[in-house]
């Protein structure tokens, strides 16, 4: 008595299955990156606050023009090796352009701030408005995204809760040695006025 094997067909492959849990895995794993990169604090600088604390050796007047182009010059520099690259000019306020992504696609974004000298010749630039297409997102998430996934100087402090950017000029120094303080920073009458100081050499 012939016995007829059995066969069983396999299913063929679903290709649209797959490709929809892999699209699926692909937007979540995106989220959870941006959701890291947004809602982790900024780490806070422990370094204690340094003062110039000898004379100016002379004091300088630019515009925003010179302004500008001294801080694209410096920017061009910084940021060559980096990937990410932002600008940051004076207008009728300091402003902060670049990009970043979410979901992959890049979304270009401005941020507008008021400049305030601080005693010790530091400048703080206060968040007011931002410039971000179509997408309603606060100043605060985006300040957090940029202070972790951009380059910064280290005398660059972002504190996004409270929507500042503190530049310590007290802790900038030029390859030279040349230190700078603010005096005074008047953008309706474009005034930029700085103290400079020649190292000191025994």
């Amino acid at each position: 008595m012939n016995t007829k094997k059995r066969t069983t067909k396999k299913a063929p492959l679903n290709w649209w299955k797959w490709l929809f849990i892999g699209l699926v895995a692909i937007i979540i794993g995106s989220g959870a990156y941006l959701g890291t990169k947004l809602t982790t604090p900024p780490a806070t600088t422990t370094s204690s606050e340094k003062l110039i604390k000898r004379e100016p050796t002379f004091a300088v007047n630019l515009n925003k023009s010179q302004v500008n182009a001294v801080t694209s010059y410096y920017l061009s520099h910084y940021l060559k090796n980096s990937k990410i690259k932002y600008e940051f000019t004076l207008d009728d306020q300091a402003v902060l352009k670049g990009k970043f992504k979410l979901l992959g696609y890049p979304v270009p974004f401005s941020i507008y701030f008021d400049p305030y000298v601080r005693e010790n010749g530091d400048v703080q630039l206060k968040a007011r408005r931002m410039a971000i297409g179509s997408l309603s997102v606060p100043i605060t998430t985006v300040m957090n995204y940029i202070s972790h996934s951009y380059k910064f100087p280290k005398w660059v402090v972002f504190d996004s809760k409270q929507k500042t950017i503190l530049l310590k000029l007290n802790e900038f120094k030029m390859k030279n040695g040349m230190q700078i303080k603010a005096t005074r920073i008047d953008l309706p009458n474009d005034k930029i006025n700085l103290n400079i100081y020649i190292p000191q050499f025994n």
